[in-house]
């Protein structure tokens, strides 16, 4: 296996780099390298700024779809986000607080989250 130890020559055409985003499987960059490159110039980024801003989207693009692979193949019967709790009920419940555990802070102080509630209650 050889090794390039010079810069490749650049492409010449967009049709060549919309090739190689395709072969490498890079979906976001390939989307949005034009109009991202648009606003880079109208707001004058520098070329790394653009560059990160392209690898950003690729990496969030990449684990939002790993997240969903993983919620597929655990097989829940029923997805619920925070957004569908429903406040109402139970009638006694600290909200303010319930939402600030959403913020999942525990987890960095290596602390435990314990609900506690009657039967049926449905805890979030």
């Amino acid at each position: 296996m050889s090794v390039r130890t010079t810069m490749p020559e650049p492409p010449t055409s967009l049709r060549d780099v919309e090739h190689h985003l395709t072969s490498l499987k890079l979906p976001f960059i390939a989307g949005q390298y034009a109009e991202l490159a648009t606003l880079a110039a109208q707001q004058e980024w520098s070329h790394l700024d653009y560059l990160a801003t392209l690898l950003e989207g690729e990496a969030n693009l990449r684990r939002d779809r790993a997240t969903q692979s993983r919620i597929r193949l655990a097989r829940f019967p029923v997805i619920k986000t925070l957004e569908q709790f429903r406040w109402d009920w139970p009638t006694r419940i600290n909200r303010l607080q319930v939402q600030n555990h959403f913020r999942l802070a525990f987890i960095h102080d290596k602390a435990n989250l314990i609900f506690l509630g009657g039967v049926g209650l449905g805890k979030p």
